[in-house]
């Protein structure tokens, strides 16, 4: 954990939408980073999201998470809001213990004897009450 933490998921973060939720979130990091160096965990109320049902928007764009790899065109800018969609519907209203693990490879700092991209690894664990999209 490290001191921008609290700015990955913001009080209004979690939204239902007509299919499902969506899942407002921002980098803890102080530069910008392709998508392509990012991995998510999510978990609504102890129950593991599925990652094959997971959607990434960014910049108006929206990918399969199992397409973000190969995103290193596709940047999540600094002051920007990334959203996770999840086709699983929540009730409005109703507050939800949320974990969401936000991983990033930072490709500039190599570390170890395999001079691996260092892990900037976050867990943040918040109660967030679903609000409607407006």
């Amino acid at each position: 954990m490290g001191p921008l933490d609290k700015y990955i998921l913001t009080e209004d973060a979690l939204k239902a939408t007509e299919s499902g939720f969506e899942l407002r979130f921002q980098s803890h990091w102080y530069r910008s980073l392709p998508l392509s160096c990012m991995d998510f965990n999510l978990k609504i109320d102890g129950e593991e999201v599925d990652k094959n049902h997971l959607k990434i928007k960014v910049n108006g764009n929206e990918y399969r998470y199992d397409e973000l790899l190969a995103l290193d065109n596709e940047w999540l800018f600094i002051l920007d809001r990334g959203v996770v969609e999840v086709e699983k519907p929540l009730e409005v209203g109703k507050a939800y213990e949320i974990e969401f693990k936000y991983d990033l490879y930072i490709p500039y700092i190599l570390v170890g004897p395999e001079t691996k991209p260092l892990l900037a690894s976050s867990k943040v664990k918040k109660k967030l009450i679903c609000q409607l999209m407006y």
